[in-house]
């Protein structure tokens, strides 16, 4: 009866060193959380949201965050940066930002929220092209907060130093969608539907911030225009316009003309005069203006989406450095697009390597493998990254997996300035290390309402 009872004892004491983890019906981990909003739901993994009227926290950090008030005071009420050009992130009612393991019970809600991290804000620099801050770039600068970050509208800059000043003040930066490049800064002349409409003023801004977040080693996230900015900004070129491009790859032969699946009307094009400063309608030769589609993919216009389908030198190469380990696959259904013109293969800048084809040969990321962290892709995972914007279904998951790939690592810039600092003898205190190797692969449960 004695060595019952110890069995039965010994058994008990057993269980209860095991994580409630073990028992949970679901257990989500490295869940990035953002705050318990007005209606008592805790938010996480920027569009998730869950009920803890039945959980109980447990913290993993020492920090003692036992209960719900504490951590909601940690993690602050959710507030917007203002909607101004700024590296300062000003006051904000926002905290810091917590990952945790989520614990689900069979009832769908949440058991337990054992907490694994808590640390500073990394801040996220956003480029921008005018002084009023639209409210899409807003909705970017929130998924950004969403993933963990600060995130703040960088003013424009006119040259190498005053790049440096902006970046000095920034974690990481993530460079925007928006005009053409003017053909000058890569030493070419304007093609048939080529670059037209462009913006000397940010051209010049983003060039200096994109090559000095090498030259410095800040962590940059680039998309559509920012992509073709990077290789312009390494030195490389642009095609300026893709279905021309295309058209003159199969009259050369080079792509089968079976795979032409659109024929885009000519409505002919206008010429940039550098001596009267205006356009000018230019008529060429009809073989000049023929502008096709491959392979079903609509680069501009169409639904705003294509597929990026994987097979032979197409698809996400997965020996890229940082693309396909982000985003976990060769291949994507769906992929955000605006774009005519595009990275010129043939003239890539220093430094870079593709990390993805779309199955036309346009190229739909670059990266720079010698940095911290220096990828550029074609789409933009950020217009839908808090939500379908257009009616089509995105999946959310992939669009915030490359955001936080940026702010994941912002935060490894962050904790490299702070313990620069610290060693100079500055007081700036530790911004958690390791907290960035605790950030997992996030499994989804629900969207948020």
């Amino acid at each position: 009866m004695k060595k019952r009872f110890i069995s039965v004892l010994m058994t008990l004491l057993a269980l209860s060193t095991l994580s409630a983890s073990a028992f949970a019906a679901e257990v989500r981990t490295g869940a990035k959380l953002y705050t318990i909003n007005d209606d008592g739901m805790l938010e996480y993994n920027v569009v998730y949201s869950a009920d803890i009227s039945e959980a109980k926290v447990v913290d993993r950090t020492g920090n003692g965050i036992d209960t719900f008030a504490k951590l909601k005071e940690v993690m602050g009420v959710a507030d917007a940066p203002a909607a101004v050009l700024s590296t300062d992130i000003g006051e904000r009612t926002l905290g810091k930002a917590v990952v945790a393991d989520l614990d689900f019970n069979d009832s769908g809600k949440v058991a337990n929220v054992v907490i694994k991290t808590v640390r500073d804000r990394p801040i996220i620099g956003i480029s921008w092209k005018r002084d009023d801050i639209r409210s899409d770039y807003q909705g970017f600068a929130e998924a950004f907060e969403r993933n963990g970050a600060f995130a703040v509208y960088l003013p424009q800059v006119n040259n190498e130093e005053e790049a440096k000043a902006v970046l000095s003040k920034i974690n990481g930066l993530f460079e925007t969608g928006g005009e053409d490049w003017n053909p000058a800064l890569y030493d070419e002349k304007q093609t048939p539907h080529g670059s037209s409409g462009w913006n000397d003023a940010r051209d010049t801004s983003d060039i200096n911030l994109m090559r000095q977040a090498v030259a410095l080693d800040v962590p940059m996230l680039a998309v559509c225009r920012g992509e073709q900015g990077f290789n312009v900004a390494m030195g490389g070129g642009l095609i300026q316009d893709i279905p021309y491009y295309l058209g003159q790859k199969v009259i050369a032969g080079e792509i089968d003309e079976s795979r032409v699946t659109g024929v885009l009307q000519d409505t002919g094009y206008r010429k940039w005069n550098e001596d009267t400063q205006t356009y000018e309608k230019v008529d060429c030769a009809d073989d000049q203006h023929y502008r096709v589609q491959i392979d079903g993919l609509i680069h501009s216009g169409g639904s705003g989406y294509h597929n990026l389908q994987s097979g032979e030198n197409i698809g996400i190469l997965p020996d890229s450095k940082w693309l396909y380990g982000v985003i976990g696959a060769t291949s994507m259904d769906l992929v955000a697009t605006a774009h005519h013109q595009a990275v010129n293969p043939e003239r890539l800048g220093e430094g870079l390597t593709i990390a993805a084809y779309s199955s036309d040969g346009i190229v739909e990321a670059i990266e720079h493998r010698s940095s911290l962290f220096a990828l550029a892709v074609q789409w933009h995972p950020e217009r839908d990254a808090l939500g379908d914007t257009r009616g089509v279904d995105v999946d959310q998951d992939q669009c915030n997996a490359l955001l936080g790939a940026l702010v994941k690592y912002a935060g490894v810039h962050a904790d490299r300035q702070s313990s620069s600092s610290s060693s100079s003898g500055c007081n700036t205190g530790a911004a958690g290390v390791m907290s960035i190797l605790a950030i997992s692969v996030i499994f989804v449960v629900r969207k948020r309402k």
